[in-house]
């Protein structure tokens, strides 16, 4: 049942990038592409400046027509021009931060993601002595650093509802004026662009947004469309718990898809469980435990994992913590005692001693059996966290809320228990038949 290297870098792919910028595109949970319709209002953007040769002609026309903007900028550029975001400020203009060199964060690392939004965040900081509060990654593109790193940063994520393709290499004036003016509609949010370094830009193509411009605004004011800055968006109402139903259920359906890949099944066949499992082959040294128990290179054990339907069925995001923990440590009580009935009963087990997990809420683990072990610092340990923080984040009643209120406290951490163990508690919770055939077995080997 082990995964070979291929689906291993497949579901990494996957969990990494592919699904966080889905969840966010498909779902718009997280970030922001539109603002509520019914006032005649637009938000207006530009992406890649601040660039001399056409930044401070867009801040002029914005002026001439007193139109407020919000300029995404690379952090790179502004430490180049700080006399740029400087006008820009002054002018009354929002500052967001579009990363550091307009790097795609499906090729950056943990480490380098960090780097790419802080760094620009220190700049703008440090240039205008606001700190940022809008966000737009490159290409609109997400991995699980950025996507988690946004929201525990307080950074609000504006994608857009239209883009003028203003930066391809056929665009013109012209085109740029009747694409805009031709679909944008009340609540939208409308990108530009006002530099031309990201690869595929074509040079020069700002010049043909600096000669539209005039006439976009223009036509915007006799559709009766008013262009207001980001900044309102602040105090509107979203749609949070539809849109983070609509995750949830995204997310499940690639849960699933994973458990296939990958061998880990419900624990009880035909019966909802708390609990999945999985049969692993163990590569690392030695694991002793409290009770004398060993696990050593080369054998099985079983991967213990969280069903979060089932947790979510039994829980709402109305239910107090208290509560919520207690309805969960009786269905892992529960769980426990049918997982001991198969170790007990089922032969594909006989030979599992061991039982691990990987969790973020360890702390009272010791109470139901299990032993902590610290996972080792490194890039391991720290995928883990922030992929078992955004489970979290998504499936606990608190939502993104209490993660941000305990994120210090929350570090991955196993959880093991021995075979020995388990039986010893939970045996006797079991069914009969489990217990005879664990007698059974005991009097044959005997």
């Amino acid at each position: 049942m082990e995964t070979s290297l291929f689906k291993t870098a497949f579901l990494f792919l996957l969990i990494y990038a592919v699904v966080p910028t889905a969840l966010v595109r498909l779902s718009g949970i997280g970030a922001i592409s539109r603002i509520p319709r019914g006032k005649k209002r637009i938000a207006l953007t530009f992406d890649d400046g601040p660039d001399p040769r056409y930044t401070p002609q867009i801040l002029n026309i914005l002026g001439q027509y007193r139109v407020k903007a919000c300029f995404f900028v690379i952090g790179s550029k502004a430490r180049a021009h700080p006399e740029i975001i400087r006008q820009i400020v002054q002018a009354g203009h929002e500052i967001g931060n579009h990363g550091f060199s307009h790097k795609a964060a499906w090729l950056l690392g943990p480490f380098a993601t960090t780097r790419e939004i802080a760094e620009t965040n220190r700049a703008i900081e440090e240039l205008t002595g606001q700190k940022a509060r809008f966000c737009r990654p490159a290409w609109g593109l997400f991995n699980l650093f950025s996507l988690c790193y946004f929201r525990l940063k307080g950074l609000k994520v504006v994608l857009w509802t239209y883009m003028s393709w203003d930066w391809i290499r056929r665009a013109t004036p012209e085109s740029i004026c009747r694409k805009v003016l031709g679909r944008l509609r009340d609540g939208a949010i409308l990108v530009l662009h006002d530099g031309d370094s990201a690869p595929g830009a074509a040079k020069g193509s700002p010049a043909h947004v600096v000669e539209a411009l005039p006439a976009i605004l223009e036509g915007l004011r006799q559709k009766g469309l008013k262009v207001v800055p980001l900044e309102e968006l602040n105090g509107l109402k979203s749609r949070r718990a539809a849109l983070a139903k609509g995750v949830r259920m995204l997310w499940s359906l690639l849960e699933k898809a994973i458990r296939l890949c990958s061998g880990i099944r419900d624990l009880g066949d035909g019966k909802s469980s708390i609990w999945r499992i999985a049969l692993r082959r163990y590569r690392g040294k030695e694991w002793h435990l409290p009770d004398g128990s060993v696990l050593r290179p080369g054998e099985q054990f079983l991967e213990l994992h969280i069903n979060n339907e089932r947790l979510l069925s039994l829980v709402d995001r109305s239910t107090s913590l208290e509560r919520a923990t207690l309805i969960a440590l009786k269905e892992i009580r529960n769980g426990l005692a049918d997982m001991a009935c198969i170790l007990m009963n089922d032969r594909r087990f006989c030979n599992i001693e061991v039982l691990l997990g990987i969790t973020l809420l360890h702390r009272g683990a010791e109470l139901i059996g299990f032993t902590v072990f610290d996972m080792k610092p490194g890039l391991f340990r720290t995928v883990t966290g922030w992929y078992e923080q955004w489970l979290l984040a998504l499936f606990h009643p608190g939502g993104f809320k209490n993660l941000k209120a305990y994120r210090e406290k929350l570090t991955p951490k196993y959880v093991v228990i021995s075979r020995r163990e388990l039986v010893r508690r939970y045996g006797f919770s079991a069914t009969p038949a489990c217990r005879t055939a664990e007698d059974g077995e005991k009097s044959v080997t005997g």
